[in-house]
């Protein structure tokens, strides 16, 4: 099938499609957080840095602060209606001091080299204007031994039922892009719905 344009704007900006999102992506971001806690404290990592590069409601770093209570964690977005609702979400749970969202550009991460010891960075890679320069980005902020966790949406025949599928990458165009930028060697998988690359 091919890629066609979003059926939606790059950054979300009406206050009434943020709402319509965060209600529809809810439990989809909370498995990616549970997934993704239960992957760290596997691997013995309890304590750190983590930043959610394109967090937009901070679902999944809502899950991830209650998981891993050792951990201060940065989410990043350009959709103010997003951030506001991460912002009502964070307060309802608590979690302020461990937790902020900020408005920033995933292609002009905010941080210093080295910054984080985990990068997230959920179904962002077909967003944004130039990939390449948001993977860079990741990888100059993300510690030489960290975890980074990309998921995407791929596309494929399920296009012809979900329309966002349309737009997304397949997973040969997702390790082809990879290639092109300066991230660590990972490993990738797929699913029917995602590509996923991990280090």
């Amino acid at each position: 099938m091919k890629r066609t344009p979003l059926i939606h704007e790059r950054v979300f900006r009406d206050e009434d499609y943020a709402i319509n999102y965060v209600k529809k992506h809810k439990k989809m971001v909370e498995k990616f957080g549970q997934e993704y806690a239960e992957k760290l404290s596997s691997r013995g990592f309890q304590k750190g840095r983590i930043i959610d590069v394109g967090c937009g409601f901070g679902g999944t770093d809502i899950v991830l602060a209650k998981q891993l209570p050792g951990c201060e964690i940065v989410g990043i977005d350009l959709s103010e209606p997003l951030l506001r609702q991460a912002k009502q979400l964070v307060q309802a749970a608590k979690l302020e001091k461990r937790l902020k969202f900020e408005l920033g550009d995933v292609q002009e991460i905010p941080y210093d080299e080295n910054s984080f010891d985990v990068v997230l960075n959920i179904n962002m890679v077909h967003l944004v204007e130039d990939p390449v320069q948001m993977l860079n980005e990741i990888e100059r902020v993300l510690v030489p031994d960290g975890f980074l966790f990309i998921a995407d949406l791929k596309r494929s025949w399920l296009g012809l039922i979900e329309k966002e599928l349309r737009s997304a990458l397949t997973l040969e165009e997702g390790r082809e892009l990879l290639s092109r930028s300066k991230v660590r060697e990972g490993v990738f998988s797929s699913s029917v719905i995602w590509w996923r690359f991990e280090t």
